[in-house]
């Protein structure tokens, strides 16, 4: 259970920093453990299609959240390695998103 403990700490962590980098496209982090939830601000749809471009799985979940969920055996480089997928595919809906007109 230390393990775990340490994972799901570190992944919250890191899936915290990714909804600062990109508010754009996520709205806030869900979840406890490793069973973790991104509340996303575009179609959750958008973002899951974003992250299997990366290689990356993951599936929907209610309220227009992307679920992810970590076998318990994560690793630090597991989780490491999911995040900047997540953050490659952040940054690519974000360049895909019409900019507002300013006026």
């Amino acid at each position: 259970l230390d393990h775990v403990r340490h994972a799901s700490l570190l992944l919250a962590q890191r899936l915290a920093g990714l909804a600062d980098s990109h508010p754009d496209i996520i709205e806030g982090v869900r979840g406890e453990g490793l069973l973790m939830g991104l509340k996303c601000r575009v179609p959750n749809s958008d973002l899951i299609r974003a992250a299997l471009d990366q290689k990356l799985l993951t599936v929907s979940a209610g309220d227009n959240v992307v679920r992810l969920a970590p076998p318990l055996i994560v690793t630090d480089g597991d989780i490491s390695e999911a995040v900047e997928k997540l953050d490659r595919a952040c940054a690519a809906l974000s360049k895909a998103q019409p900019r507002a007109a300013n006026g």
